[in-house]
């Protein structure tokens, strides 16, 4: 299953992950499958120029320990210029893209929960690929509206996973994702500038409510003051010329996770400019013991150091340590 978002946000994979082609299916149901998910795509997409927009958001993140965490998020964009502000806890993120430059303050390394809210936000889609065999299309019914639900199996290396997509069957838009461990709601849709946007979100894990959005859009008034809502204190960072990723030298994988299936870990993490792993984090999924393992495992993997114009720099990575069963 390709992922994505509305509006991309870069980062460097270096997940560990093999795929394999799907088994024999009904073409003219894959077919319609793919057709559904490009209709959610195209609607909650723009196909042109927007007004300068300003996202708003509120989230709260729950532990598994049963502890609740809140955050706030305010983004604004207009044409090639974008603003990104997150507030969560003690942690607080500024940072201006300007064509030719990334002005940011000197926040730590994010934490996990903030990358679960930038991935599902301001709406997490995808498209399917050759790893997925589509079964069936099933009509429901979601928030009390009809819609489609595309059930599909996905192959992520030596792991089969059963999951469904639903789709509004009036509105195009997406309804439903539930992707492996993961399961997202989204709900409230309102047309923004022509595009559909939910307003409501829930992400559960493992069958248990992680994360929970609310946001809200706008258009903001032109002209953008963006140089008073540039970082004063802060750093600079230039677009690589060229830009050469970390290539893994070192990256050993666990002998087991024990009785059960294949269990992966998602991990992440800091590759520094002398090529080690650092920061290394994972968003608690229901496995303490393995989840510590990973992160153990990862923080001792060496890469050779990505390249910005030919020198070493240090840049962000999602790792995936693998659990193969006994």
């Amino acid at each position: 299953m390709a992922q994505g978002t509305c509006l991309l946000r870069a980062a460097f994979l270096g997940t560990l992950v093999l795929s394999t082609a799907g088994f024999a299916q009904d073409i003219a149901v894959r077919s319609e499958a793919i057709r559904l998910l490009e209709v959610a795509n195209a609607v909650s997409h723009a196909s042109h120029p927007m007004l300068p927009v300003r996202e708003q958001g509120t989230f709260r993140s729950y532990g598994l320990d049963g502890t609740m965490k809140d955050g706030h998020y305010d983004n604004l964009r207009d044409g090639d210029i974008e603003r990104f502000e997150v507030v969560y806890g003690s942690f607080h993120s500024i940072s201006v893209h300007y064509p030719d430059k990334i002005v940011q303050n000197d926040a730590v390394q994010q934490p996990p929960e903030i990358e679960e809210m930038e991935r599902l936000t301001p709406l997490l889609i995808g498209r399917f690929d050759k790893s997925d065999t589509i079964l069936s299309i099933q009509p429901a019914t979601l928030e009390g509206r009809p819609a489609k639900c595309i059930e599909f199996e996905t192959v992520n290396g030596k792991t089969v996973q059963s999951n469904e997509i639903c789709v509004d069957e009036e509105r195009g838009t997406l309804s439903r994702w539930r992707v492996g461990s993961d399961l997202i709601d989204d709900t409230d849709y309102v047309q923004f500038q022509g595009v559909w946007m939910p307003t409501h979100i829930r992400h559960y894990i493992n069958g248990t409510l992680r994360m929970e959005i609310e946001q809200k859009f706008s258009t903001m008034q032109r002209p953008v003051d963006w140089a008073s809502l540039t970082p004063t204190q802060g750093h600079t960072l230039r677009e690589c010329d060229p830009y050469k990723r970390p290539v893994i030298q070192s990256a050993p994988q666990p002998a087991s996770a024990g009785p059960g299936p294949w269990y992966d870990v998602k991990v992440q993490a800091i590759i520094g400019k002398d090529g080690h792993v650092y920061e290394a984090a994972v968003l608690p999924a229901g496995r303490p013991d393995l989840e510590r393992e990973a992160v153990q495992i990862v923080s001792g993997w060496v890469f050779s150091p990505a390249l910005c114009s030919g020198k070493p720099a240090d840049v962000g990575a999602h790792l995936v340590v693998h659990f193969p069963p006994q």
